[in-house]
């Protein structure tokens, strides 16, 4: 047997690298057979989720064609939230920031779109996350707010400067913040309407349809009310009951509401619907000497339109989304809500 000078077999040694060669090349084999596989299951597993999102009628809905989208779009929201007494002195107070306009440049995928948005206004301190899923039969809706400047009040009732009623006022007010967090999930029941041809932009409604839809909510919210920074014409009238230092109540809703796309044209809709919501509040109000805790009933609201030209490859349209809620006490009530309003063109490009 042939021998190297240090005495050991060169076929040996050629045969145990062999040996080695062969190892590591299953070891190779598997491990991609092992990222196939993965690569396998993340498909099935994206294929199912997409077919149990956007289950419809393909009579009356036209699914995306494409995985990507590019959608610049301009934003205006709204928020605004009263304060009033039941008893018979009236009193009322209206509250709220100037109209926000954003510019947000968007990339999606499928169903799924994120974006960087742009304040155009500027000033005022906000800290904002507001977004909305849709798929054909779903609608995921998450927010966070969270501001302490920029607040007005805009109106009143059952104030008198002598004897004449302050009405509109448009003063700022100090010491105003609030801070909200919300989730919310709303599910259409006939496949033949679909959520994301109105909101969505990833499908198509072909022809009007419309369905029933069931929801659940949750949202959380406070506010600070420091009533010593307001007007002392004002304040010196200010019934105790409004003189809360912090108001906060956990809100848990069920809706049951019918949305409706009407197709007026090829390529165009007009999507609307309103969802009702019985919610259960948790409420606390805080005030300089004591607390007070109670729970109670109310009727919130969540409310969609849109205006949408969709020919499968560009789209254009505007969208407007509103969110409503009610507490009501025995001698006090507070209203709040915010809004939506975009206006957006995008195209679709790599085909599925």
């Amino acid at each position: 047997m042939k021998k190297d000078s240090r005495g050991y077999s060169v076929y040996g040694f050629r045969a145990m690298m062999i040996i080695v060669a062969l190892t590591f090349s299953l070891q190779i084999n598997a491990q991609n057979r092992g990222v196939e596989k993965v690569k396998r299951v993340v498909r099935c597993t994206v294929d199912f989720v997409d077919y149990v999102l956007n289950d419809v009628d393909t009579a009356y809905v036209q699914g995306n064609k494409y995985n990507l989208t590019i959608m610049p779009e301009y934003s205006l929201g709204y928020e605004h939230y009263r304060f009033g007494t039941t008893d018979g002195t009236g009193q009322c107070i209206d509250i709220a920031p100037d109209n926000r306009g954003v510019a947000t440049f968007n990339v999606g995928w499928r169903w799924l779109i994120v974006g960087y948005s742009v304040d155009l206004h500027g000033g005022r301190a906000l800290t904002e996350f507001n977004t909305s899923l849709y798929s054909t039969r779903f609608a995921l809706d998450l927010f966070y707010r969270k501001s302490g400047e920029g607040y007005k009040i805009r109106n009143l009732s059952g104030f008198y400067n002598g004897e004449k009623p302050l009405q509109e006022y448009n003063n700022n007010l100090d010491g105003f913040a609030v801070e909200q967090i919300g989730i919310g999930l709303h599910y259409a029941f006939n496949k033949r309407f679909s959520y994301a041809a109105a909101y969505g932009q990833s499908t198509i409604q072909r022809a009007s349809a419309g369905s029933f839809i069931l929801g659940a909510d949750y949202n959380q919210q406070k506010f600070t009310f420091n009533h010593d920074n307001i007007d002392p014409l004002i304040a010196n009238q200010l019934q105790d009951i409004l003189k809360f230092r912090n108001a906060r109540y956990n809100d848990f809703s069920i809706s049951l509401g019918y949305g409706y796309n009407w197709v007026f044209a090829k390529n165009f809709l007009a999507g609307m619907s309103f969802e009702p919501e019985i919610s259960y509040k948790k409420t606390t109000l805080e005030y300089a000497d004591n607390k007070s805790l109670q729970d109670n009933i109310n009727l919130d609201f969540t409310t969609r339109a849109a205006l949408v030209y969709n020919n499968s490859r560009y789209y254009a349209g505007a969208s407007f989304e509103s969110h409503s809620y009610l507490y009501d006490r025995n001698s006090m009530y507070i209203r709040n809500g915010f809004g939506l309003l975009e206006v957006y063109a995008g195209f679709f490009f790599w085909r599925r």
